[in-house]
């Protein structure tokens, strides 16, 4: 038996045991999880993804991703077509971007090679997850969810050029043209609604039931002691209360229950936001399960993927902290403002978050100019 089996095993014969020894706890935790993804996640991503859904049937997501072709190439290394994984990874949020990457290898519009670096940052947290559910309905504020929201896409892109560098360039690996065309006549207006609406209740249902099942073992944990017992080593350590460090642990395993439980800290704004970010950028296992499941039909290196999700995780949460000091003022004061001064700091944030990503790109691209030359 692989050391892949034993290690399930176990972590399943551990689950039933808890089970059957605190089947009260491990119960209202459930009720609980489906309470969080009911009223919290459902709500927000369920309109999102239909919304994402019928703008991929009507072929506008590919006429935004052939307008960033050029940018592709002199930035991360990588073809043109790679746009259209990364701008949908961003707007759908998890795991869109590694299905789409698939497809597109299923369809041989992208190389392996290619699906590999595209992977160590086209597949992140959605902004509405981002700023609907951690910003607004956890944080009691957007404002807080359009900063992380930058310092993840930010960690991203930076994941992204460090692993420009990381792989070595293969010339002899050819790249075909990608034909995508859809065209809306095809499909009537209902069919495409239908087709959207289902496609999303299908891939929230799952979140959920994923949801659920990480709630159940971070309960298990929590009820065994196994995790007081590594949060009061490590609080020590890395200075942080034990409540942050049961937070972080339960975001590792699924990233909705481990904000939730962040949100609710005493720590100071600057941690919560650095510890928040940080699990989302990453994605938790739960996250994770899914997306390797997605890319087991292509041979990518789920080593790699995973390293490159870690490189993400760390990245994201140095902005968050380092940049924290440049948004202070305006984060705090958007806590306590009325509705209307929310909104003018929320638009105000995606003003300049959008003006320092473009500042960036720029930059970037200047300099791997004269660098090439």
């Amino acid at each position: 038996m692989k050391a892949r089996s034993i290690l399930l095993t176990i972590a399943t014969l551990f689950l039933l045991y808890c089970l059957l020894c605190f089947p009260q706890a491990l119960l209202q935790k459930s009720i609980q999880s489906v309470d969080l993804w009911f009223h919290n996640v459902l709500p927000s991503l369920f309109p999102f993804l239909t919304a994402t859904g019928i703008l991929i049937r009507l072929g506008v997501a590919h006429k935004i991703g052939h307008f960033f072709q050029p940018i592709m190439k002199p930035l991360f290394g990588i073809s043109g077509i790679c746009a259209f994984p990364l701008i949908l990874g961003m707007i759908s949020g998890y795991p869109s971007g590694a299905k789409i990457t698939v497809t597109l290898c299923q369809k041989n519009a992208l190389s392996q090679k290619d699906a590999q670096r595209i992977l160590s940052f086209c597949n992140n947290a959605g902004p509405l997850f981002v700023v609907g559910t951690v910003g607004t309905a956890f944080l009691n504020h957007p404002a807080m969810g359009y900063y992380m929201l930058f310092c993840i896409f930010s960690g991203a892109l930076l994941t992204g050029i460090l692993f420009r560098f990381f792989y070595t360039n293969q010339k002899n690996d050819v790249i075909p043209k990608y034909h995508y065309t859809i065209s809306p006549t095809t499909e009537t207006t209902g069919k495409i609604l239908a087709d959207s609406v289902s496609d999303a209740m299908e891939t929230v249902t799952q979140i959920g039931g994923f949801i659920i099942l990480f709630g159940v073992i971070i309960e298990s944990l929590h009820q065994t002691g196994i995790i007081t017992y590594i949060a009061k080593s490590l609080s020590a350590i890395l200075s942080l209360s034990i409540y942050d460090i049961e937070g972080i642990l339960g975001g590792i395993l699924e990233m909705t229950n481990g904000a939730a439980l962040l949100s609710q800290s005493s720590s100071s704004i600057q941690i919560q936001l650095t510890c928040i970010t940080a699990i989302l950028s990453f994605g938790g296992l739960s996250i994770l399960a899914q997306t390797l499941g997605i890319l087991s039909p292509i041979s990518v290196s789920s080593a790699k993927y995973i390293f490159s999700k870690c490189v993400n995780s760390i990245l994201s949460a140095f902005i968050c902290y380092f940049c924290y000091a440049l948004f202070e003022n305006k984060l705090i004061k958007a806590v306590f403002a009325d509705s209307f001064a929310s909104k003018t700091a929320s638009y105000y944030y995606i003003f300049v978050f959008g003006i320092l990503f473009l500042s960036l790109a720029l930059l970037l691209l200047s300099i791997n100019y004269f660098y090439q030359k």
